[in-house]
């Protein structure tokens, strides 16, 4: 019984998927098999005059013997199979003449593609005319950047990352080509950061499933398709997700040589595969090996005081560098420095707090100059008052004064300008933060119900310096 064209595709790529190496790794990935299905059902169809139709109509190897030299012979037959898959359809058609004469128990033999240079290929092919018509890949040797910027929330540690690749590439055009972020959570899986199988419809062609390619994999396409200009991957909150979840077997490419290289390669066929398409790197990853090169970069944030689920180990850590962005208020927006009406009071803030802990720390902002109803004066009297309760917690052995994390501190970058704008806005944010995750087991400082200072300082106008008092 002669089977329909769509049993005849099924059968065909489960003959494909029981290929295997001598290691007993699949010798075919989905995407290669899709490509080689796809071919041999449609690129028939693109030959004037067409020499046949769907081939796996054909279930006979005498009748596809025939028709297989009619294609060969065809005038276009080069160009069609330039302009399908780079060679796809010549490999498909070597396939699928083993598979219907040997049957199900027949064995692949290797194949290698044509590799098509790209002067060679027509104008429809869709390869970016940058790169020459020659174009070779060669290693440049660089300094590659891995490092992580870490500290408390809103140290400006994301606004560091953002001036490093504005430096790098003052246009945001070039710049946005070049650089990809994403952000790590708990739910950020491998196959979201490197790349998977996805089903696709489109009119042309029933359902069929191709790899769609992550924001790692994209971007170190761009780094090795242009090997003398920088590309950056910016992974914000890198210790929110799992992390060596997330990386998988691409954690080994970290090691990197003096020459920005990866000590170590990674055998990776999706990733080779996609890379494959593009017929400048055709021959590059032929074997299926990948690494990083020399200009691809990775810039990660991590802020030091989540109460994070997952924690980013020591053999992950060792292959960054890690540069700790300190609590710096001098490095601040000339406008974020003015006096808000959320921090207004009438009594002077040097007589407020004479007779406090915090007197001499006052006096000293007053005589420098930075004693201000502002943000920067906020936060600093709140991160001195932080130090004084750990002193006196370690230097008084007071076990009930629980020390508070010095990354429990508050930043310059902690609140936007348009936050300290609005009073509602600052207290349900900084006001609930240090009442929740800061002075929880401090029986001095804000003791009252979070309803009970919010009542007091949002309805009744209350100095919200007075909270440090």
């Amino acid at each position: 019984m002669k089977n329909t064209p769509s049993e005849q595709e099924r059968v065909f790529r489960e003959w494909m998927r029981r290929q295997m190496s001598e290691n007993g790794m699949r010798r075919y990935t989905d995407n290669a098999i899709i490509a080689y299905s796809y071919a041999l059902r449609t690129a028939c169809h693109k030959m004037v005059p067409p020499v046949a139709g769907n081939l796996f109509t054909i279930d006979n190897d005498g009748e596809f013997e025939g028709i297989y030299a009619r294609i060969l012979a065809a005038p276009d037959y080069d160009q069609v199979n330039q302009e399908n898959g780079n060679g796809t359809f010549g490999v498909a058609l070597k396939l699928y003449q083993v598979f219907l004469s040997q049957g199900m128990q027949g064995v692949a033999p290797d194949i290698d593609a044509p590799f098509y240079l790209k002067h060679q290929a027509s104008a429809n092919t869709g390869y970016s005319e940058d790169r020459g018509v020659d174009f070779r890949y060669v290693e440049v040797a660089m300094k590659p950047v891995q490092c992580i910027y870490y500290g408390a929330p809103g140290t400006g540690k994301s606004y560091m990352v953002r001036r490093i690749l504005e430096a790098e590439y003052p246009d945001k055009q070039e710049r946005d080509a070049h650089c990809k972020r994403l952000i790590f959570h708990p739910t950020y899986k491998y196959e979201d950061f490197v790349g998977s199988i996805k089903p696709l419809i489109s009119l042309d062609k029933p359902l069929d499933y191709v790899y769609s390619a992550g924001p790692f994999t994209s971007l170190l396409k761009e780094a090795f398709s242009h090997p003398s200009e920088k590309y950056y991957l910016v992974i914000e909150e890198i210790n929110r997700g799992n992390t060596p979840a997330i990386f998988g077997d691409l954690f080994q490419l970290l090691d990197r040589q003096e020459n920005g290289k990866s000590q170590y390669a990674v055998q990776n066929v999706d990733i080779s595969s996609y890379f494959s398409r593009d017929p400048g790197l055709k021959k590059l990853f032929c074997e299926g090996w990948i690494w990083l090169p020399a200009n691809f970069n990775i810039l990660a944030t991590m802020n030091t005081a989540d109460d994070n689920i997952f924690v980013l180990d020591n053999a992950f850590k060792r292959r960054f560098k890690l540069d700790y962005v300190r609590i710096n208020f001098d490095d601040m927006p000339e406008t974020w420095l003015r006096e808000y009406d959320t921090f207004a009071g009438t009594m002077p803030l040097t007589a407020m707090f004479m007779g406090t802990p915090l007197e001499s720390y006052v006096q000293l902002l007053s005589r420098t100059g930075k004693l201000k109803r502002n943000w920067p004066t906020f936060a600093m009297l709140v991160n001195r008052t932080i130090d004084m309760l750990n002193i006196e917690a370690i230097s008084k052995d007071r076990p009930e004064l629980a020390k508070i994390p010095e990354n429990k501190k508050l930043g310059p970058f902690f609140v936007s300008d348009e936050e300290l704008e609005n009073r509602e806005n600052f207290i349900n944010k900084v006001i609930f933060y240090l009442k929740q995750d800061v002075f929880t087991y401090s029986g001095h400082y804000m003791p009252d119900s979070y309803e009970d200072i919010y009542l007091k300082y949002m309805e009744l106008g209350e100095d919200l310096f007075k909270l440090l008092m």
